[in-house]
């Protein structure tokens, strides 16, 4: 091999053992929402995106792909819900006499989206069908009112949109009357037992 060639051999393998070094470094570098912008491209993103992806996922090899994570917990994670969730959600808003089944078991997940949603608190999709995936019975019968009306109670899943009454900017649906993480009330009650809820609306 005469020398032209030779120097440019080492100079293409120089180029790629900075390459190598380079490029990961360039990855680690790199803006996450560069390569995972779908995530944040919803009506209403998630505070702890808007603080850094970093706030939750501090333990990842970023230069690695697809990353690695470097902590115990699966992408990264510095802690797994509901206890990642609990570093910025007050636990109290979580804890009572009744506790609906899902947060009781830590599932913040199942409901709600950690990134972004085009739903109500970051829900995975429409408030009343989410609760009635669950609640499927209650759609089987009417609902609270089978005295008065063959129907029952509107759900919040019909086609007219009604807004809450008592929570203004709100659409109607099961929140409207229950709260859907705890109550110091049966049935996760927000406003009463029996009648009292149905006056708080119904007071004519």
């Amino acid at each position: 091999m005469n020398t032209g060639r030779k120097l440019l051999a080492q100079l293409a393998g120089a180029v790629c053992v900075a390459a190598a070094c380079v490029l990961p470094s360039l990855a680690a570098d790199k803006p996450c929402l560069d390569c995972h912008a779908a995530l944040a491209q919803k009506k209403t993103v998630h505070a702890a995106v808007q603080m850094g992806c970093e706030s939750c996922h501090a333990e990842i090899d970023a230069s690695a792909l697809p990353h690695k994570s470097t902590g115990k917990n699966p992408k990264g994670l510095v802690a797994e819900a509901p206890a990642l969730c609990a570093n910025c959600h007050e636990k109290k808003l979580f804890e009572g006499k009744v506790v609906h089944g899902p947060v009781a078991a830590g599932m913040c997940l199942g409901c709600h989206n950690p990134h972004a949603s085009d739903y109500l608190g970051l829900l995975k999709t429409e408030p009343a069908t989410l609760c009635l995936d669950c609640h499927s019975d209650i759609k089987k019968r009417p609902h609270v009112i089978s005295g008065f009306s063959r129907s029952g109670h509107p759900l919040g899943d019909e086609k007219k949109e009604v807004q809450d009454p008592l929570r203004p900017g709100k659409k109607f649906y099961c929140a409207g009357c229950h709260e859907p993480h705890r109550s110091e009330l049966a049935k996760l009650s927000r406003y009463g037992k029996d009648m009292a809820s149905c006056q708080k609306c119904h007071n004519k």
